[in-house]
């Protein structure tokens, strides 16, 4: 077996044959798809980390608009007189419902102040943050009809 340098290739003849080692070796390309490969799973988890965000985030904003339109409806209904009451957000979200319950909380210039607190139920998203303490809310409103 000989060797031969042509070109800045090292060449060997081998039997009359000639092979050149230009390529890359089978370590090589063993190495370069493991690292391809570590990339791949660290951009994925980074994916489905941002998917999960989205989720919680999403639920979060549409549990907060439902606290919204639910004191909405309980400031009506003490205005009406009922200091308890429940109800749901429709057909869109049947497994979201809210109630709320208002209690004296004394007079403001001979004007009755209510405490109302407001709670939204809704499915449960799996995640220990969501407490049903999360999804309540707390005001005070005036009775003007007394």
């Amino acid at each position: 077996m000989t060797t031969h340098l042509r070109d800045g290739i090292r060449s060997e003849v081998l039997g009359g044959g000639r092979w050149a080692a230009g390529g890359f070796t089978l370590i090589e390309v063993m190495v370069a798809l493991a690292i391809l490969g570590m990339s791949a799973l660290v951009l994925l988890d980074a994916h489905f980390n941002a998917l999960r965000l989205h989720a919680d985030t999403r639920d979060q904003v549409l549990t907060q608009q439902f606290l919204e339109e639910a004191m909405g409806q309980a400031e009506l209904q003490v205005m009406a007189g009922s200091l308890s009451g429940s109800g749901n957000f429709g057909n869109r979200y049947p497994d979201y419902s809210y109630s709320f319950a208002a209690q004296p909380a004394g007079t403001q210039q001979g004007l009755p102040l209510y405490e109302v607190v407001v709670s939204v139920k809704g499915p449960s998203s799996g995640s220990e943050s969501n407490s049903p303490e999360d999804n309540q809310m707390t005001m005070y409103i005036y009775h003007l009809g007394q």
